[in-house]
């Protein structure tokens, strides 16, 4: 970033270092004295924002503040050194497997007693170079804890337990770092699946389900700038489409497009602007303002602008947390320890950089005393009154205000979900609703890719009149048996083979699916209904293109009867061979 965004002004008591190995630290340049617009009040899309929200709530929509507070957290996972992959043999060493039963395997610890609490209505920025703990952080806060050895410590959403929370894990949602899509959906497309998923059960009067899914996502296109590729694929490494910065732009409205209560963003300016990440940060801090979210970000990269939107910072090394507090006392609490911060450089970067032993800057006389570790900058910390101001906020899950905000936000999530729905579903609108806009949704993905569409029913009338021809006009005694009974055989087996074709579109679908289903967005069981409902046309199209050519021209039985008993078997035989390679693509 360039000097215009750091703060202008100087204090008489400014306290100076050499030039050359410190800045001058002036009371008014400190980041954390806030402008009238610096907390987001100039986004371009303010006013839409508060319109919708005042529209919403006279509606009768109920307030969804939440928060998340966590204490004592700690991860561990099992060391790279113990885990070793199985062959098929060793996995029936049972010596080995009782002889390895009885030692535990060596634990590593990427998170070491966290703690910190994000009110509705704050922002965290969470610090640290990679390799620190910050995903795994923000994965506890997104209550994702599939997939670690062991998760300690307490962490509240609101008032509820991590367990009584996973009923809400549309509304407790985690933008990871991937940007995961179907690239052969178009932007609009992809949007229209995530806003026609999330519309609630109860609308605001005079706005059909249509009217209001149609005014969401106008309204999440236009707050990130990219409206203009509507009709563009979204694509990827292998399709040509929208480009990377406009890829990630989708990524984060597909996320917000759930309208949660806790917002956990991985990384999600990499790949922006300077000027587009900060106008990212600006809706963001807008947002959370206007609706009370709770808002917890990651970032590896952030200059002052988007640094001083924040509330608070947490800063993370090797998974110590050397530093929680407000975005005011973060540089001060450095500085006092000993780590100087150049004039001219990013607050954030300064904060990552004393992690880093070979960037980090020491002040002229701490050179024998400053904390050399994370272990030591962690102990520095809890001596100081921040860590006991900040320890005084974790009594926030059992206030009697948390209390009511939580049930206040449990009745707004049952107001807008779908009434043919269980009461502890996490879903928004009904199992058929979900099933109809995922059939739609494989329909687009089709078409999108029609040229490979369009080859395969080609090439399948080629085989069927090549197979033909070999075949053609079988004699009617037993030198044509052989014949007919190839032909039959060749009918199965080319339309279950091309089947095969489901396992490569179920694989790279898979990512899609579990990020949804994280999003809340449909139950799995509609994902698999949906497809299977998809293909039920296109193989009876396919099949029979294939056997009106080849039964006629092998010259089999010539009646009703015995042609659609053919067609029905080899229907069925495709349908459970594409089923059956969907299945194992998935699992």
């Amino acid at each position: 970033m360039d000097g215009s965004e750091k703060a202008a002004g100087a204090s008489s008591d400014d306290i100076q270092f050499d030039t050359e190995s410190a800045m001058t630290i002036t009371g008014d340049e400190t980041p954390g004295k806030e402008s009238p617009n610096l907390k987001g009040n100039d986004w371009s899309m303010m006013a839409k924002l508060q319109e919708e929200n005042d529209r919403n709530l006279a509606a009768g929509f109920r307030k969804q503040e939440l928060g998340v507070t966590w204490q004592d957290l700690s991860v561990q996972v099992i060391s790279s050194e113990a885990a070793v992959n199985e062959t098929v043999l060793s996995q029936f060493n049972i010596p080995t497997k009782i002889k390895e039963g009885r030692r535990k395997p060596p634990l590593r610890t990427i998170l070491n007693k966290s703690h910190g609490c994000v009110k509705p209505g704050e922002m965290l920025l969470v610090l640290g170079r990679p390799g620190s703990g910050c995903t795994t952080l923000l994965k506890m806060l997104a209550n994702r804890r599939g997939g670690y050895k062991s998760v300690e410590g307490d962490v509240r959403f609101g008032s509820m337990q991590p367990k009584e929370a996973e009923e809400f894990r549309g509304q407790i949602v985690m933008n990871t770092e991937e940007e995961i899509f179907f690239p052969t959906l178009t932007v609009g497309q992809t949007m229209d699946f995530a806003t026609r998923l999330k519309v609630p059960f109860k609308l605001p009067d005079g706005m059909t389900a249509s009217e209001y899914q149609q005014a969401s996502k106008k309204f999440l296109l236009e707050s990130v700038g990219i409206s203009h590729t509507e009709h563009t694929k979204v694509g990827n490494e292998y399709v040509r489409g929208v480009s990377g910065g406009e890829r990630k732009r989708v990524s984060i409205i597909e996320c917000m497009a759930t309208r949660g209560s806790v917002f956990c963003w991985d990384q999600s300016t990499r790949g922006l602007d300077a000027s587009t990440a900060l106008e990212w940060t600006k809706a963001i801090r807008a947002m959370t303002d206007t609706l009370n979210l709770s808002t917890v970000v990651t970032l590896y990269q952030a200059g002052n602008g988007i640094y001083d939107l924040f509330d608070k910072v947490l800063v993370l090394d090797e998974g110590e947390q050397i530093f929680y507090g407000t975005r005011e006392q973060a540089r001060p609490f450095m500085e006092e320890a000993g780590f100087i911060c150049r004039e001219g450089s990013n607050v954030a970067d300064y904060l990552t950089s004393v992690t880093v032993p070979t960037e980090r800057r020491i002040r002229p006389g701490f050179e024998n005393r400053f904390p050399r570790n994370a272990e030591a900058l962690r102990a520095e910390y809890e001596k100081s009154p921040i860590y006991t101001q900040m320890v005084a906020d974790y009594s926030y899950p059992d206030s009697e205000l948390a209390r009511e905000r939580t049930e206040e936000f449990k009745k707004g999530v049952a107001f807008e979900t779908s009434k043919s729905l269980p009461k502890n579903s996490p879903f928004t609108v009904g199992f058929l609703d979900q099933v109809k806009i995922c059939v739609q949704r494989q329909y687009q993905i089709l078409w999108g890719d029609k040229a490979t569409f369009i080859i395969k029913q080609v090439a399948t009338l080629c085989q069927a009149l090549i197979a033909g021809s070999l075949f053609y006009s079988a004699p009617d005694n037993s030198g044509g048996l052989f014949i007919k009974s190839g032909a039959l055989f060749f009918s199965l087996l080319y339309n279950s083979l091309l089947a095969m074709s489901e396992v490569n579109e179920s694989f790279s679908g898979r990512p899609v699916l579990i990020k949804h289903k994280g999003f809340a967005y449909f139950h799995p069981a509609a994902f698999c209904l949906a497809q299977i409902a998809a293909d039920v046309p296109v193989l009876l199209f396919q099949v029979s293109m294939f056997g009106l050519v080849l039964y006629f021209m092998v010259g089999l039985s010539m009646s009703a009867a015995a042609f659609f008993s053919y067609w029905i078997i080899v229907f069925t035989t495709t349908m459970v061979s594409a089923i059956q390679f969907a299945h194992m693509a998935v699992n």
